[in-house]
């Protein structure tokens, strides 16, 4: 203890002299098994990487050469499945600003005649959804094509509710094309969607909408007739409602010799005579949609 108490401070240093060299030893021990920790998930690596390159799966000639022909198959099966899917066709004379112009006026000219015609309701100097280019002179360049090729699928689809004899055309919209310049009178002519591209497939989806008047076998006749068209027409939606009220029916009338009422009936009512079946079919107001698939360019 004397030597202690001399020494203290001697014995204090040494003290934490083995302190220090005993955490020291305990840190170097904790590095040593994090170094370990990551040496192993190193090697999982390198075993993972070695399975991965000498798998059968590993890219070689021959399995590069085998996806180059699977991606030919792909391409030749894309290639006759378009086939199935015409392109508009192509102008009888070069598109500008005077032959579109007059494209446009025969066009709806002849599908104004067609619906009178076959007696039919259309909506009096109606343009088909193509109010915004009736009257200007000038077009851009751009918008010439694409509209040409929304025209004839209006004409398309005009027609053929005009051969199903439908009672009434009361408007059809269509999707803006790209610097189309819509009239501010002309806001009923579009449908609020725009072409849906498909990369994988280089195809794409104009959507359109008819809303028309028609009694049941019109509305099959019409339904039918997109199934039979060359163009690939798809039918989204069809929405049906009554195109006016039904008049409330009139209370029978018992005729001059109809036979007493069984005791116990209401008044006013008389014997049945017999079973009389009446079919007083309503007419529809009709709102489709649907859209035309069309090669991308």
């Amino acid at each position: 203890m004397p030597w202690i108490k001399r020494n203290l401070v001697v014995v204090i240093s040494a003290a934490v002299a083995l302190a220090l060299f005993g955490f020291g030893g305990w840190y170097l021990w904790s590095a040593m098994e994090k170094n370990k920790a990551v040496d192993e998930e190193i090697g999982g690596l390198k075993s993972e990487l070695n399975t991965l390159t000498s798998a059968p799966q590993y890219p070689s000639a021959s399995n590069i050469a085998i996806a180059q022909r699977e991606l030919k198959r792909v391409n030749d099966f894309a290639a006759e499945a378009k086939k199935f899917f015409p392109p508009s066709p192509a102008p009888a004379s070069p598109l500008n600003n005077q032959t579109f112009a007059a494209l446009l006026h025969n066009t709806i000219d002849e599908l104004t005649k067609e619906a009178t015609a076959a007696g039919i309701r259309v909506e009096t100097n109606y343009h088909y959804s193509f109010d915004s280019q009736w009257l200007p002179v000038s077009f851009p360049p751009a918008s010439l094509q694409p509209l040409n090729e929304r025209l004839a699928e209006v004409k398309q689809l005009s027609s053929l509710l005009f051969k199903a004899k439908v009672n009434r055309l009361e408007r059809v919209r269509r999707a803006r094309v790209n610097d189309e310049v819509p009239a501010p009178t002309a806001a009923g002519d579009y449908v609020n969607e725009t072409p849906n591209l498909n990369a994988e497939t280089g195809m794409t989806m104009w959507p359109y909408e008819v809303v028309f008047h028609s009694f049941t076998p019109e509305l099959a006749t019409v339904l039918e007739g997109i199934s039979r068209m060359p163009e690939a027409y798809v039918v989204r939606s069809v929405v049906v409602d009554a195109a006016e009220p039904m008049l409330k029916p009139l209370a029978p009338v018992a005729p001059a010799n109809a036979p007493p009422a069984r005791r116990g009936a209401r008044p006013g009512t008389v014997a049945p005579t017999g079973l009389e079946t009446i079919l007083n079919e309503r007419l529809l107001r009709v709102v489709m949609k649907l859209e035309v698939i069309k090669p991308a360019k």
